[in-house]
């Protein structure tokens, strides 16, 4: 069933707003002559057949302005190569543009079908690029489905901008299809898509440099994955890792723990690879003890929680190294361990960037910016210092080498940039989002990109998400 509150929110998006206006005014005026009676004191019962008609009238239009087929194509200078043709023409026609201050409308129609660039793409030991794209000022949006795509992409569909987006049921965001995470990892973005996988974009190889700058592969497992959600994303022994738990207060508290739990990204393989942290092994899942709410503290150390049995037993550790045991810590120190840290621990060029996007979202409020850098090994959280928890604003970013970019939810931000010995915060802006929507997530790929992750999102719930890639503005 469609969500009122949700369908009103769609409706300003029609594509032919001129249209709509003239099919409104023309339903009034059929309405007002039906319901015109040479009797004018004549009112007809609710469920007399002259109000009927109005009704159906009205709801079939506003059904037809939500019910809009949604074509494969996307507002972006670039072009995008899908593993398999079709028999359609392979240019569509690009839709009127989608409403994005910082960037003029696509002018020219922007998908082409290619299977033959696919193999061109691929790389040792990996798996067949799930798409190859060239990257534009104006955005690719994809959206994150369950299944595989009418133009054939496994668990990503390629479409307008989030305003089309599908009118999928508010669910708890523990078991929503959503980018989870992401970390840097050998010039590659890895996502973490929560209920799929890995998702892993890369700058495309030499082979294809005039055709695509961007490559997409696909390394998921979602027949296991789907049952737990993903509690971290983070480096072990060199090698991205994801954690799963099974989340005891959305789903069944008596399902089975996940056993593996931990995940490994690694080259050669075409999956997701289960490994054991030897951190994890006081609490063995054969035992039914699962690890969440996993995290690196400002000092370095990893910290997690342990659960036993519905929560009937709970146990918070510490470990100075994952390749060792943990050991038991109070309440209080885990808690400690998830303050962030004060805007001055930060490196210079990261501090300018955090400094113009906390001063945009507003002193009064409690900014925490998570940052993602291929110098750590997992996000590590800035504060803004302020203590006001009731109005939180979280938002991301990332550092390499001399540049950083510290973006709000909204789609504004600031990029800094070591200029001599200084340091020069530029600001930029991201297409605007409908309302309930937000930016969740930012990293580049290579030199040309970025990947954005979005959401949306209502109170604990997430409805439709995914990302958009872009070309990198200039700082």
């Amino acid at each position: 069933m469609f969500e009122t509150k949700r369908l009103c929110l769609r409706l300003p998006t029609l594509r032919k707003p001129a249209l709509s206006v003239l099919l409104s005014a023309v339903i009034l005026k059929i309405m007002k002559l039906w319901v015109k009676q040479e009797n004018t004191s004549f009112k007809p019962a609710p469920g007399h057949p002259n109000c009927l008609l109005p009704m159906l009238l009205l709801l079939i239009f506003s059904c037809s302005r939500v019910s809009q087929p949604m074509e494969p194509i996307a507002q972006s200078s670039g072009t995008v190569a899908l593993p398999e043709a079709t028999p359609e023409s392979l240019v569509a026609p690009a839709p009127e543009p989608y409403p994005a201050p910082a960037f003029e409308p696509a002018p020219e129609p922007l998908i082409e079908r290619t299977p033959e660039l696919a193999p061109a793409a691929a790389l040792p030991d990996w798996p067949q690029p799930l798409a190859i794209i060239k990257s534009g000022e104006h955005p690719l949006w994809f959206e994150l489905i369950d299944g595989v795509s009418e133009t054939g992409l496994d668990g990503i569909r390629l479409f307008t901008a989030p305003a089309n987006a599908a009118l999928n049921d508010f669910v708890p965001w523990p078991l929503a299809r959503n980018v989870s995470a992401m970390l840097f990892h050998d010039e590659r973005l890895v996502l973490a898509i929560n209920r799929e996988g890995f998702l892993v974009a890369q700058a495309a190889p030499p082979t294809v440099p005039q055709i695509a700058d961007v490559a997409l592969y696909r390394i998921a497992d979602r027949t296991y994955w789907d049952k737990y959600t993903i509690d971290a994303l983070f480096l072990f022994e060199g090698n991205p890792t994801a954690l799963l738990y099974r989340d005891s207060f959305f789903i069944d508290p008596t399902a089975k723990v996940p056993e593996p739990r931990s995940f490994a990204l690694i080259r050669g393989n075409t999956s997701p690879v289960e490994l054991e942290v030897p951190a994890f092994s006081p609490f063995p899942a054969a035992d039914d003890w699962d690890v969440d709410s996993f995290r690196q503290g400002p000092d370095g150390a990893w910290y997690f929680r342990g659960l036993q049995q519905n929560r009937s037993k709970i146990q918070y550790a510490r470990a100075q190294s994952l390749i060792m045991p943990a050991e038991a810590v109070s309440l209080g120190v885990f808690m400690n361990s998830a303050r962030p840290e004060p805007l001055d621990a930060a490196p210079p060029v990261l501090s300018a960037a955090l400094e113009a996007a906390f001063k945009r979202s507003g002193s009064s409020k409690l900014n925490i910016a998570a940052i993602i850098s291929p110098d750590f090994a997992y996000p590590r959280h800035f504060s803004s210092g302020s203590d006001n928890t009731e109005n939180l604003v979280e938002l991301s970013g990332y550092m390499t080498g001399a540049i950083a970019v510290a973006l709000l939810p909204d789609g504004w931000g600031a990029g800094a940039c070591i200029d001599g010995e200084s340091v020069r915060v530029t600001p930029f802006s991201l297409p605007a989002l409908p309302h309930g929507f937000v930016y969740t997530g930012v990293g580049p790929v290579g030199n040309s990109a970025l990947v954005v992750s979005w959401e949306e999102q209502q109170d604990l719930g997430i409805g439709a998400a995914g990302f958009m890639l872009i070309k990198t503005p200039e700082f």
